[in-house]
């Protein structure tokens, strides 16, 4: 009677052990896919860090030129005004110049 409860026990201990197994089984097969998946994900982030980087430098270069233009830009304004000033200054002097009409002769 002992003998055929340790069998018993056996054999539901070498059943416990077969499900353990296997169930450790299927969390190797999900860790190597969760690894897999891990990596790609690395290496996809790797990709990306990389074109942020070019982005960012591309952006630097456009604010740099960006600030040049707005430099000339307003160079152009105060030279533009200053042309304006110029035109307005001649025109005052071309009026001070000009005779007036003379006034049409009637006989």
């Amino acid at each position: 009677m002992q003998q055929d409860e340790r069998q018993r026990k056996m054999k539901i201990m070498e059943v416990r052990m077969r499900e353990i197994e296997l169930s450790l089984s299927n969390v190797k097969l999900l860790l190597r896919e969760k690894v897999a998946q891990l990596k790609e994900q690395l290496h996809k982030n790797g990709k990306a860090d990389v074109l942020i980087g070019n982005l960012y430098d591309e952006n630097d270069v456009l604010l740099e030129v960006l600030e040049k233009t707005k430099q000339r830009h307003i160079i152009l304004e105060k030279k533009n005004f200053l042309l304006e000033e110029k035109i307005s200054s001649l025109n005052k002097i071309m009026c001070d110049l000009t005779p007036p009409p003379s006034l049409p002769y009637h006989y």
